[in-house]
């Protein structure tokens, strides 16, 4: 586990990679200049003249040719690129190692430096979607595993049929609602737990649905929603926010006068989500885990999505304000 982190710490993942191809470098052509009677300090500057410009070659190669068009599988332009790429590189290396006094330094070294690096990077993209992938199965798992319990739950159907017998009892014409409703709710959460995005819009209908189905529970609830933008274009991760109203509703529910507010807004790919709810200071029967938020956290750093999440006491109100950039278009088929 200690390798894993530091080998997904950028810093300490390039450092070393870096140290070991410089200490491969070094090894090469230690003989070599050696044999010129230039001293330790002498061949550690002259082959640090000769490497950082490989590096910022390779960067440019990794970040601007490699991944917008090899790994997009824009196989014609990738090989125009890659062409020029290794001209100016030839051209570049021939004019600055006699420049810089490195003449001497063999030019299939240098190119097997640059073969390195984009090794280097394949093997790092292809360890890296692997991590990725395995955390997000594993996050989906224990996602799908939570709410299948919740489901299932004797304490939660007891309840919601006790709420729909009640209800039956005194206003029946809505009772064949209530139980669509909650029949959506249950059906949602078992088919979006499969999915690794859904749409924006459908995470909206079902917190719709969920809290209609807590403010029939709860008549003193006062909830406030305000959705803008665009939804049906944007994915999101499934059941994103429902941790988030499920604390709100819990916590709200032990005050006099429970309220929500509620605000989400999109605009081009960016998602700006805040949720506010009352809670008792002191006194509260109900313990803080925290979990609901760590969750998040978690779901947020495995799907890389770039975002900040700021978290809040604020005169007996909890403040939680979620903002997401870059999210992924939605394809339409």
């Amino acid at each position: 586990m200690k390798i894993l982190k530091i080998y997904q710490n950028f810093f300490l993942r390039n450092l070393i990679v870096n140290v070991i191809i410089y200490g491969i470098i070094f090894a090469c052509v230690y003989d070599e200049i050696r044999l010129d009677g230039h001293t330790w300090s002498y061949i550690l500057s002259k082959i640090a003249i000769g490497y950082f410009p490989c590096i910022i070659w390779i960067t440019i190669f990794n970040m601007f040719i490699i991944k917008p068009f090899l790994f997009r599988k824009k196989f014609k332009t990738f090989t125009t690129l890659l062409f020029i790429y290794w001209t100016a590189f030839y051209f570049f290396m021939n004019w600055f190692f006699p420049m810089a006094g490195l003449g001497n330094l063999k030019t299939l070294q240098i190119l097997s430096l640059i073969i390195n690096g984009t090794f280097f990077y394949f093997i790092h993209a292809v360890i890296m979607k692997k991590f990725l992938q395995s955390d997000k199965d594993i996050m989906n798992f224990k996602s799908e595993l939570s709410f299948l319990k919740q489901q299932l739950n004797p304490h939660f159907l007891l309840n919601a049929m006790n709420n729909l017998y009640g209800e039956s009892l005194s206003e029946p014409e809505k009772l064949p609602d209530r139980i669509l409703n909650l029949a959506d709710m249950l059906r949602y959460q078992i088919e979006a737990t499969k999915k690794d995005y859904v749409l924006v819009a459908e995470e909206i209908e079902f917190i719709k649905k969920y809290i209609e189905y807590y403010t029939f529970r709860n008549e003193r609830l006062k909830v406030t929603q305000n959705y803008e933008g665009v939804f049906d274009t944007i994915d999101i991760p499934p059941l994103f926010f429902l941790p988030l109203v499920e604390n709100a509703v819990k916590f709200s529910a032990e005050t006099p006068e429970p309220f929500i507010n509620l605000e989400l807004k999109v605009r081009c790919n960016q998602l700006a989500f805040t949720l506010k709810n009352n809670y008792l200071d002191s006194g509260s029967r109900l313990s803080s885990t925290g979990i609901g938020i760590e969750n998040l956290k978690r779901r947020l750093e495995v799907y890389g999505l770039k975002h900040e999440l700021n978290c809040k006491k604020e005169k007996n109100t909890f403040i939680v304000k979620l903002n997401i950039w870059h999210l992924p278009t939605a394809v339409l088929l």
